[in-house]
């Protein structure tokens, strides 16, 4: 049995690869963190964007905007995660430095979702989203 065999995929969702501009900001911990970033992949749960810039937190919220008319799977997208202010809110799940260049970062994100909308977190941060 090779390496590859015993690799499990362990997401729930299918990964589209799509390449689009995005920007965001940071809600938490650190508040007002900006920057653009360049998404790889998108599912109807998260996506993974790079960036060359500071990295988000692990846990922090984000506002995104990106393009996800242009995909099939908006439709999904819309009926399932939280849109506010025409962006997406997201919580970030994994931060990884790019080991061949060492000069930017992925960054994993789950979409909030609409059922989590009332949650004291996620209503303060909607307060600051401008």
């Amino acid at each position: 049995m090779t390496q590859s065999d015993r690799i499990v995929e362990k997401r729930e969702f299918f990964r589209l690869d799509f390449t689009a501009g995005l920007e965001f900001k940071s809600y938490q911990p650190e508040e007002g963190l900006e920057s653009k970033a360049m998404v790889q992949n998108v599912s109807q749960s998260g996506v993974l964007f790079s960036t060359q810039s500071s990295p988000p937190a692990i846990s922090s919220i984000l506002w995104m905007n990106m393009d996800i008319r242009t995909l099939k799977i908006c439709q999904e997208i819309e009926n399932r995660a939280l849109i506010f202010n025409k962006g997406l809110l997201g919580k970030v799940v994994r931060v990884e430095e790019d080991a061949r260049t060492g000069k930017s970062y992925d960054v994993g994100v789950c979409f909030l979702t609409r059922d989590q909308q009332n949650s004291r977190d996620v209503q303060a941060i909607l307060n600051r989203v401008n």
